[in-house]
């Protein structure tokens, strides 16, 4: 068996979904107020879908630390399916964060409370986020024998464009520890995205009002085609680990359609055609077009697969429930922490290879590297629930308080979270 068979990947899922269903890890099942209105039926399915995604990240991860280990070379993996699990889970996670805000924007007929929403943001990115940095400046000291390499003012100026919540795009390496984000398995690229789009909801939400999104998602998508059928013209066969210009330009427009797609699911869900498909059908449909992705394609910079993922997505979004997977309490356990999952796995991985017998192990062979990642994931996913439990979910409850404004703040510590 080779370490790039994607057979190993499903044998990890089911190891992490068995272990996380199991009672010890009930402090993930999630405990919020009612929801009203058209939150709930419109993304149970997703709810479920995130702890997928954050897994398959990881996967993604562990094969690219893999290289690294062999090599020294952290670039994608050779293996289309590892690639594609990072690439997929990304922009999945995209579609469902262009879903639940432009779905906010249009239920508020582009008028939200911005106060609310941009506070509940930070509060619900920012502490996991700080604690990640915090963990990695600690990896970081450790590895310079705690000795500053650099002089103070460069130090702080480094320390601070880290602890900027990943609104500040440049991240450089601390105390002149090269390749300091990887550390972080370079995860937070996707944070400052995220920051973007939420800056531009401000100047996109007169397109809210109406019906006004359909014309301007498709008509962005049309010139997204462009860079992503250039991409395939002039790069052909090419892959992640071959770095074009092609492929930056491609790369950018996936990650744009990614979000155009999301909006364009929140509009049809609410103001599109009602067709309510079987749930059997609509699974089948789903792993169809996933399926499709995963067997013709080696990378998500391409129009097809976008479309296909897309399809895959929106099912989702209309209740496919992947025959019941994505509605099981090991599933929502997954999704709950998944935030965490996605911050913590670098360094999860540094603390795990590190170590020289550990990394002479799982090099021995393709066994014995998953073996080791399995536990890796098995530790991501218990530390990924006392984040979540003692930082995560305190920082959701803050930011609640703090959005319903300063008489509820001061009346919820006696409400309780």
């Amino acid at each position: 068996m080779s370490v790039f068979s994607p057979w190993p990947y499903f044998a990890l899922v089911l190891v992490v979904l068995g272990a996380i269903a199991l009672p010890v890890f009930r402090a993930a099942d999630e405990q919020q107020p009612p929801q009203h209105g058209p939150r709930d039926h419109r993304t149970a399915t997703l709810d479920g879908l995130r702890g997928f995604l954050a897994l398959s990240v990881f996967v993604h991860h562990l094969m690219v630390t893999h290289g690294y280990i062999e090599r020294g070379e952290w670039t994608f993996p050779p293996s289309g399916f590892h690639t594609l699990l990072g690439q997929a889970g990304v922009g999945v996670f995209f579609m469902i964060t262009g879903f639940l805000f432009w779905g906010k924007l249009l239920d508020a007929k582009g008028r939200p409370d911005w106060r609310s929403l941009y506070v509940g943001r930070l509060w619900r990115i920012g502490p996991t986020y700080l604690l990640a940095v915090g963990l990695m400046f600690l990896v970081v000291a450790w590895r310079t024998g705690f000795e500053p390499r650099e002089p103070a003012w460069s130090l702080l100026g480094a320390m601070l464009q880290w602890l900027a919540l990943g609104i500040w795009p440049l991240q450089p390496d601390i105390n002149g520890y090269a390749g300091t984000t990887l550390i972080l398995a370079g995860v937070t690229w996707t944070v400052f995205v995220e920051w973007l789009f939420y800056g531009a909801l401000r100047p996109m939400a007169p397109l809210a009002r109406g019906d006004r999104t359909p014309r301007f998602v498709l008509g962005l998508m049309l010139l997204l085609c462009l860079p992503l059928l250039v991409f395939a013209a002039l790069s052909p066969g090419a892959t992640p680990s071959r770095p074009t210009l092609a492929l930056v330009i491609g790369a950018l427009a996936w990650v744009l359609a990614s979000f155009l797609l999301g909006m364009l699911s929140a509009w049809l869900v609410r103001r599109g055609p009602r067709l309510q498909l079987p749930q059997r059908t609509a699974s089948l449909l789903a792993v169809a077009c996933l399926g499709g992705v995963f067997a013709g394609f080696g990378h998500m910079v391409g129009p097809v697969q976008v479309l296909l993922l897309w399809a895959f997505f929106h099912l989702g979004c209309t209740g496919s429930t992947l025959f019941g997977l994505l509605a099981t309490r090991a599933a929502r356990r997954l999704s709950t922490v998944s935030y965490s999952i996605y911050l913590l796995q670098g360094l999860v991985l540094t603390v795990v290879f590190g170590p020289g017998p550990v990394r002479e192990f799982a090099m021995a062979g393709a066994m014995q590297y998953w073996l080791a990642g399995t536990a890796c994931a098995l530790l991501l996913v218990a530390a990924s629930v006392a984040s979540y439990r003692l930082v995560e979910q305190p920082g959701i409850a803050r930011g609640r308080r703090l959005r319903s404004g300063p008489r509820a703040a001061l009346a919820a510590p006696a409400a309780g979270p």
